[in-house]
């Protein structure tokens, strides 16, 4: 029997399905290393700064407008801020930061690190609610931050919260100089251990408010690991990161390169136009990709640096099925999926000896070697063989213990030393995941379940869609109905979207309710959509919105 949460109506196509069950089940490399051997577990600043003293006058960052931070710039500068700080920062105190993508931000995190303090990240451009929540949540009464976001956090502290602000008119990166000390202090400390807490995050919060998660050396050090055994780096590899620093996956990035002497280049803000000009003009290898990353550059007009570009591989979360055939083709390298939480490190991969069998399948790949999964239906029971159900993960690779002052929202993901990760998934006869959906999202029409992520895939696949957000709307006769937020790019009619849809999905599932915005989603550090702020005054509106059915009466009438 079907599991109550399955869609059975969203198979791969034909062709796909046959290029995926080609060859035998992909496994990972029988010599691939063990866990820890490439990425020693030990404190992170103890693993690094040998290397970056090594490193001298070698670039640790490369910003995409040409600014470097050496090595040794680096040290010096994090040496004098820890010193300025230890007086303020000990053991636990926890300090926010609120940087975009300088310099500054770097040496601010680590400086907290080195005092064994604990670093409560925040966005550059932070918003009043999600300030006031945090600051209140931690009990903050340090931050360091810029130009806005100061002013931010200090009025949702109420005058509570000490601001060290960065200078902008300082010359990078000495923007934070104003709070050093006289003299460096030693950044390694001989008490730190791996299972330190070194920062507090807080989850995507796509539904309820955002949960504090505590995070610790071995965080990172789980990724830099998986990626580095998955994917070896040497020193002549450059990985290109475009995301803000504040996400988490520059960091875990940024050790991986300093591990293997090379430097990460860094873009202040992704930009398609001057995507491919980066990747060229610094020789980058790698490129990491979340989000609607990948669909914005489709979206673009062909470039000859598309293809002058020295890229072999993109790590990815979320690569468009739809689109991936088209990914490959046009930038010629291939696009992998990783997957995972925040509370759970990477648990499944799609290895790269087994790529260009999947394009176009939407397959996440395999459980990394460490991590534990299986798939439950809507009774909790496990489900065997090729099946559709929820992913739950376990075992000593994953890092979650608890949501912060939260014990009902762990309690409600963690149940017998299993993580509810809410994430739908089939798994087929090869033991190879793909994901359907979110568990919590899906909408309830006419009996019928239906799994948002299929139709804003769909949707994203037309050319004047950037991104896409469906939910459901209340309905008297069907119980739910599909309304969806579009961020488009062009001007098209809402009824060319409906039409897009209605030859790709089920009618079941074509939205009845369009609502078309040029302005960007709100979206979380992983690049969700925060679907909770679409609402008005607590809903989903659909009064003045465009809506098929009405469409459709008017048309017949006008007939």
């Amino acid at each position: 029997m079907m599991p109550e949460n399955a869609m059975p109506d969203t198979a791969m196509p034909e062709n796909a399905m046959r290029a995926a069950t080609l060859g035998e089940a992909p496994t990972w490399p029988r010599d691939m290393p063990a866990a820890f051997t490439e990425m020693p577990r030990e404190p992170l600043l103890a693993l690094m700064v040998p290397r970056l003293r090594q490193g001298g006058a070698r670039a640790m960052v490369i910003f995409d407008d040409g600014v470097e931070l050496s090595c040794r710039d680096f040290l010096a500068a994090t040496e004098r801020l820890a010193a300025g700080l230890s007086e303020r920062v000990g053991p636990g105190d926890e300090v926010g930061l609120a940087i975009g993508n300088r310099a500054e931000f770097l040496i601010a995190y680590y400086a907290v690190v080195s005092l064994r303090g604990v670093v409560v990240q925040f966005g550059a451009k932070v918003g009043d609610a999600d300030a006031r929540h945090v600051v209140a949540d931690r009990g903050l009464t340090l931050a360091i931050a810029d130009g806005p976001a100061a002013e931010v956090l200090e009025r949702a502290a109420g005058g509570r919260l000490t601001v060290l602000r960065l200078d902008p008119a300082a010359r990078e990166p000495d923007g934070l100089a104003a709070h050093y000390g006289a003299r460096g202090r030693p950044l390694e400390d001989p008490a730190a251990t791996p299972e330190d807490t070194i920062s507090v995050g807080y989850t995507s919060g796509t539904t309820g408010l955002p949960k504090a998660l505590a995070f610790t050396h071995d965080e990172p050090l789980r990724y830099a690991d998986i990626f580095l055994r998955t994917l070896p780096l040497t020193a002549s590899d450059r990985i290109l990161c475009p995301l803000q620093f504040h996400y988490g996956d520059p960091l875990w990035l940024l050790l991986a390169s300093v591990l293997k002497g090379t430097p990460l280049v860094v873009m202040r803000r992704f930009s398609v136009s001057r995507f491919w000009d980066v990747a060229v003009r610094f020789g980058v290898t790698r490129l990491m990709s979340i989000g609607a990353i990948p669909n914005l550059l489709l979206k673009a007009e062909p470039t000859p640096a598309e293809r002058a570009h020295r890229i072999d591989v993109a790590v990815a979360v979320g690569v468009p099925r739809a689109q991936h055939a088209e990914l490959v083709a046009r930038f010629g390298f291939p696009w992998l999926e990783y997957y995972g939480m925040s509370e759970t490190c990477v648990t499944i991969a799609l290895p790269r000896a087994v790529a260009d069998r999947y394009v176009g399948t939407g397959a996440l790949g395999i459980p990394v070697p460490e991590a534990q999964v299986r798939l439950v239906d809507g009774d909790g029971a496990t489900l065997t063989g090729a099946a559709t159900g929820e992913l739950e993960v376990s075992g000593p690779w994953v890092p979650f213990r608890e949501y912060l002052g939260n014990p009902e929202g762990t309690q409600h993901l963690l149940h017998d030393g299993w993580i509810r990760t809410g994430d739908l998934m089939r798994r087929d006869q090869d033991g190879v995941y793909y994901f359907e959906g979110r568990r919590k999202e899906l909408i309830r029409r006419g009996g019928e379940n239906i799994a948002p992520a299929q139709i804003e895939e769909v949707l994203r696949g037309h050319p004047a869609v950037v991104e896409a957000a469906v939910v459901p709307v209340p309905d008297p006769l069907r119980e739910e109905e599909v309304k969806a937020y579009v961020q488009i790019r062009a001007e098209v009619d809402p009824g060319e979207l409906a039409e897009h849809c209605a030859r790709h999905l089920a009618p079941h599932k074509v939205p009845r309710y369009l609502e078309l915005r040029t302005a960007p989603f709100p979206l979380t550090a992983s690049q969700r959509v925060r679907k909770q702020e679409l609402r008005v005054h607590g809903a989903h509106r659909i009064d003045g919105v465009w809506d098929r059915l009405a469409a459709a009466a008017d048309g017949a009438e006008d007939a």
